[in-house]
């Protein structure tokens, strides 16, 4: 997340820089709302991370308990659009931290078919929930607990509507220097759509700086009023992750997941929806995502963890050594956006006054772990009130299992006004 002072002082001196041009505009709007949350994590004692902390003492401090307050205002006028958000947190250890930063800040002008916009920006395609392959410009995180505006990318963004069909070209992070992070590169990304029929097609295309460039395409279909039908398919030339030498030795003086380039990878997923006419929703998923790690890797990452817990013993002069080993292992769960290659999604909700439960599930079939999450969400005018709990399990050799948290619990309060 942002540091307070680079993203405090540029969302306070934005702020400033727009307010005149707001303050002038007849139509202009101001929006915003206000969030208290409380977030409850329990430990995962079987993780690497947790028997890492038990070798190492002070390895890891993990918070059970974190409280944040988030205000988040919007405005626009004059063509100019911004968002920013103050946010304070509080943990069970008492310690208070103040962020702020621009979610987006951007200019638009355009005649009849045509729109330009530059600026901070957030521009979200595909047609996934669960997982979206050519989301190749905001690359938004997925099944979040909370819902949370995205922050943009700096782009500049030219596109083309008629009643059927848009053209969109976008220049993404402009002047970033190379980088190893595919999120923050430099970039040209394209996306052609078309609708006939009940049938929404999508075309994209996109290169990078450092990822050299990917093909894709996606469809939904509105086969009947209940329901829809929707798939997305991605190529990429290559793909910069997380990865370990297969002849690593066992213990490291540094961290042992470094940057690797992988070549030629697909992303694809498959997905329905139905719905009932008492607003009972049913929805699911399945996807491949060939960014993260393959099957084998996975095992020889459980074999390690097992050789470095098993070192203790004829090694206990190396506790400390082992213990920063074991660390470095949590680092292969960030290695790509989807934890497993093969994935399958499904969810549940139902609508009536006002009130909204939930209940999903993920599932790797590869070692049968899962993620459930319950939860229980209302709207009123202006007020919403959501909860839930999300649990992480599966066999002792799952690597959902083996995630830094067993349990997440979670209380919001919204007012919008």
């Amino acid at each position: 997340m942002p540091d307070l002072k680079t993203s405090a002082i540029g969302a306070l001196l934005a702020a400033l820089l727009c307010t005149p041009v707001f303050a002038l505009a007849e139509d202009a709007d101001f929006s915003g709302q206000v969030r208290a949350l409380l977030n409850n994590y329990t430990s995962n004692s079987a993780s690497p991370l947790a028997i890492a902390n038990q070798l190492a003492p002070g390895l890891s401090n993990k918070n059970t308990l974190l409280g944040v307050v988030e205000t988040e205002l919007r405005a626009s006028g004059k063509g100019i659009t911004a968002v920013a958000t103050l946010q304070g947190q509080m943990n069970d250890g008492g310690r208070t931290q103040a962020t702020a930063w621009l979610n987006e800040l951007y200019g638009s002008l355009g005649d009849g078919a045509w729109q330009f916009s530059a600026g901070k920006k957030t521009i979200a395609w595909d047609v996934g929930y669960g997982f979206r392959p050519n989301d190749v410009v905001a690359q938004e995180k997925r099944r979040s607990l909370i819902s949370t505006t995205v922050i943009g990318k700096p782009l500049a963004s030219l596109e083309y509507f008629n009643s059927n069909t848009s053209v969109s070209m976008v220049w993404v992070n402009p002047g970033h220097a190379t980088t190893t992070d595919v999120a923050d590169e430099q970039a040209l990304a394209a996306r052609v759509y078309h609708h006939t029929g009940g049938v929404d097609l999508h075309g994209f295309g996109r290169y990078g700086q450092k990822s050299g460039g990917s093909l894709g395409a996606a469809a939904s279909w509105v086969a009947t009023d209940e329901m829809e039908v929707h798939g997305s398919l991605r190529f990429m030339q290559r793909n910069t992750g997380l990865r370990m030498n297969a002849d690593t030795a066992l213990l490291q003086r540094n961290s042992p997941w470094q940057n690797n380039t992988q070549n030629n990878v697909v992303q694809a997923m498959l997905g329905a929806n139905y719905t009932t006419e008492s607003q009972h929703s049913f929805f699911i998923e399945a996807w491949w995502d060939g960014t993260a790690l393959s099957d084998r890797e996975w095992q020889n990452w459980n074999k390690r963890n097992l050789a470095l817990q098993g070192s203790v013993n004829y090694l206990p002069q190396m506790q400390q050594v082992i213990g920063h080993n074991l660390a470095w292992q949590n680092q292969a769960l960030s290695a790509s956006g989807n934890i497993r290659r093969k994935n399958v999604f499904a969810r549940w909700s139902w609508q009536e006054n006002g009130w909204q439960p939930s209940l999903d599930l993920l599932w790797t079939p590869e070692d049968n772990g899962r993620i459930v999450t319950a939860a229980l969400g209302w709207q009123g005018d202006r007020i919403s009130i959501n909860g839930g709990v999300r649990f992480y399990g599966g066999p002792s050799k799952a690597i959902l299992a083996q995630l830094p948290d067993s349990r997440t619990a979670y209380i919001s309060a919204t007012w919008a006004f």
